[in-house]
């Protein structure tokens, strides 16, 4: 068995923790199941039942493609990339809102 396998099947095992808090995203799909970044590139990884009292539900879980920390650094990399440069110096410029006119 190879690390990542051994990593692999450690994080699942953790994933089916009984009585583990979900969030809502981590259970429809939106969110990793490990990190609960946002989803963009994603894999599934298992499935979970979670117990609602007389009601259980299964779900399958995603997480990062291709890892949570190649994702992570990728969308950093990303927004960094979308964020304007700042003008003269480093303060950024604040502008003041509109004022409505007249209805």
């Amino acid at each position: 068995m190879t690390e990542d396998e051994r990593t692999e099947r450690e994080r699942i095992a953790e994933l089916r923790t009984p009585g583990r808090k979900w969030v809502f995203g981590q259970l429809q799909g939106w969110n990793c199941a490990l990190c609960a970044a946002r989803l963009y590139a994603d894999r599934p990884i298992c499935t979970v039942e979670v117990d609602y009292g007389s009601v259980t539900e299964t779900y399958q879980l995603y997480v990062c493609a291709p890892s949570c920390e190649t994702a992570r650094a990728a969308c950093e990399a990303a927004r960094a990339a979308q964020r304007p440069a700042p003008p003269d110096g480093d303060r950024p410029v604040i502008r003041a809102p509109r004022r409505r006119t007249g209805a």
